[in-house]
């Protein structure tokens, strides 16, 4: 059976695991990423020595890599590092693996593989077209038509987070995850850090009404850009993704409503806008989906 290491490089943590080539994971585990502490020379050492500790117990076809920042995917070059992660810019981790672990290897933003692995074995499968949106720290994006992401012309095709939709700040800063912490943090008078996503919905389920309102509002702000999206790029389906989004129960029904606001009914009845099933593995299967078409396409 083939094997490949998948490895899913967030700024606070690097999820890795084995994977065969029909997308199934396991050895699964993650561990914290160094870099802000120990900078970027021990980040490196930290990957090349996960994957090398792989290499010693199983015969590994390939490394495949899904990293937050702008990616060259045709070269595997950080063409702009993500705040996270100061100082990578310009690193090559395709070239740093190939030549010192004699290893092929591909890498890929982290927004675009969680787009590509819902596209292959997530709540994407079967869409011709999809837009994958991830809310979180900020909000990223990512456009898959027939089974390919659509890069743009110098690769930030999908960075709908900088969009300012009419307003004089961005989109994530408005409504990502960070945003709504920051705001209900305000409003209950308690500092960011006590507070999460997870936490915030518990408190709306309990009949916090002002976080409530306040949850509202940013759905309502996620609508908007999906509805900008929807109208630009006509997708036949829309999946969210981040930690968020596990609360779909909660936040389904006022994304439901704000939608039939934002959206024409022609519009609104031919999208399909979903929350996404792969959780925390799509950022790896949709890595090891970009290795796979990558090197069948080198070859």
């Amino acid at each position: 059976m083939d094997k490949y290491i998948c490895l899913d490089i967030g700024g606070t943590a690097i999820k890795y695991g084995l994977a065969d080539s029909r997308g199934r994971l396991f050895n699964k585990d993650r561990l914290p990423n160094c870099i802000a502490k120990d900078g970027v020379d021990a980040f490196l050492d930290q990957v090349m020595g996960l994957i090398g500790s792989y290499q010693k117990y199983f015969k590994v076809q390939g490394a495949a890599i899904s990293m937050a920042g702008m990616i060259n995917p045709q070269t595997g070059e950080v063409i702009h590092a993500a705040p996270h992660f100061p100082g990578l810019t310009g690193v090559n981790l395709v070239q740093l693996v190939s030549r010192r672990l004699q290893l092929p290897c591909w890498v890929e933003n982290d927004v675009n593989a969680a787009a590509l692995g819902e596209y292959w074995l997530g709540n994407g499968r079967g869409a011709k077209s999809l837009f994958c949106i991830t809310i979180g720290t900020g909000i990223g994006g990512a456009f898959v038509w027939d089974g390919r992401l659509w890069p743009g012309h110098c690769f930030t095709a999908g960075e709908v987070g900088q969009a300012k939709l009419g307003s004089r700040i961005s989109w994530e800063e408005g409504a990502s995850v960070t945003a709504l912490i920051r705001k209900a943090a305000r409003l209950k008078g308690v500092e960011p850090e006590t507070l999460n996503g997870k936490l915030l919905c518990e408190m709306v389920r309990h009949g916090d009404k002002p976080l409530h309102r306040l949850l509202r509002e940013t759905v309502h702000q996620w609508a908007t850009g999906i509805a900008a999206i929807c109208y630009l790029l006509n997708p036949q389906r829309v999946i969210l993704g981040g930690g968020i989004m596990a609360q779909e129960d909660l936040l389904e029904p006022m994304l439901r409503d704000s939608l039939k606001k934002e959206l024409l009914p022609v519009v609104l009845e031919e999208t399909t806008v979903a929350f996404a099933g792969l959780g925390n593995d799509a950022g790896l299967i949709g890595a090891l989906y970009n290795f796979l078409a990558r090197e069948k396409k080198k070859s």
